[in-house]
């Protein structure tokens, strides 16, 4: 019986690397055979989709060579979308197939996890590191979060649904702002020069990075702002911004402070209202409901900091590090904003409560 669990998860989790790799090894070699290098051997490309696959799980890497030393931990979290769909859909099969679905996700997640553990030190070398203190737990929230089958409760599901409506408005503005700065994206594209098969690439690339835009696009909303790049911060109220890269998407940046836009900050305070509100409607008696609510803005602050945390890094270079959303600054704006809307509810309903009994 184990020895058949087993065989049918190895079988998946084979499936759910190879459907992944196999393309990104065919990407890899085509590129190198069409830039027509005379040096190194077809094992380069190779290392080189096997790295791909690794960032598309979101592990940060150490480079060092002649030309680069840095540090690469901004990654694009469109990619991981990629390895989660692939995962979901081998241990789907593995679902259906064995009878006991826990004990096959803890196969499917031990198996899974040690092929990631042999991928990274088969791709490692003297040139690129993987950092394992930042690589494993991400690989493994990852698998939690890609194998999870049981149905979100209410207490969840709501503010999920809100947090995904506000990085969706946080989006079409990002993408106004995009349109309107449509010729400084087009001469950033001009100066880079890609050619066809790297023009490709690089929209893909930035495609994949949307996710990230989108949530540093939401953390200046709020107020919180981003960093793109050492001694750089930019929100409504403080615009610091050295040299930034090439990259055509980032021709959405604001060009100086924008104060009248601190007003999107409301929209944490609705977040909070509207929750607030309907754990107080759950039957349960008073302290019950106090705790409810602060687990709400435990579980709330903690989401954003992992999201920003997850979502933000360093982009190789010195000069390029921090780039994102500042975890401890997002957090912070957004419990102070709940603990505020409870402290104004709760003394809200103890005034009219005052009122109603002395009328």
């Amino acid at each position: 019986m184990v020895a058949r669990r087993l065989y049918v998860t190895l079988q998946q989790v084979i499936r759910s690397v190879l459907i992944i790799l196999f393309p990104l090894a065919f990407i890899t070699l085509f590129a190198w055979a069409t830039a027509g290098s005379t040096y190194g051997t077809t094992s380069d490309p190779m290392r080189a989709a096997v790295w791909l696959w690794l960032g598309a799980h979101l592990t940060p890497f150490n480079i060092v060579s002649n030309q680069l030393n840095g540090y690469l931990s901004y990654l694009p979290i469109g990619a991981a979308l990629l390895p989660i769909l692939a995962i979901r859909n081998g241990f789907g099969r593995v679902a259906q197939t064995l009878d006991n679905k826990k004990i096959g996700r803890s196969y499917f997640i031990l198996i899974y996890f040690t092929f990631y553990i042999f991928l990274a030190i088969l791709a490692s070398n003297a040139q690129v590191q993987i950092n394992w203190l930042r690589a494993l737990p991400t690989v493994l929230i990852l698998l939690f979060v890609a194998t999870a089958r049981n149905k979100i409760t209410n207490l969840i599901k709501l503010p999920w649904s809100i947090f995904i409506f506000f990085l969706g408005i946080s989006g079409i503005i990002f993408t106004l702002s995009l349109i309107l700065n449509f010729s400084t994206a087009k001469n950033l594209t001009i100066i880079i020069q890609p050619g066809i098969l790297g023009g490709i690439l690089l929209v893909i690339l930035q495609v994949l990075y949307l996710p990230n835009l989108f949530f540093a696009t939401f953390s200046y909303l709020i107020g919180s702002g981003f960093s793109l790049g050492q001694k750089t911060n930019i929100s409504p109220i403080i615009f610091e911004l050295r040299e930034i890269p090439a990259i055509p998407a980032l021709a959405a940046l604001p060009t100086g402070k924008l104060p009248w836009l601190i007003i999107f900050t409301i929209v944490i305070s609705l977040y909070g209202w509207i929750n607030f509100s309907l754990i107080s409607k759950v039957k349960l008696d008073p302290k019950s409901i106090w705790q409810l609510k602060i687990r709400f803005i435990f579980i709330s602050v903690a989401f954003v900091a992992l999201a920003s945390f997850i979502s933000s890094g360093s982009l190789i270079s010195e000069n390029m590090s921090p780039v994102g959303v500042n975890p401890i600054l997002i957090s912070i704006v957004v419990a102070a904003h709940l603990l505020l809307v409870m402290l104004f509810m709760y003394l809200y309903t103890l005034i009219f409560k005052k009122k109603v009994s002395q009328g």
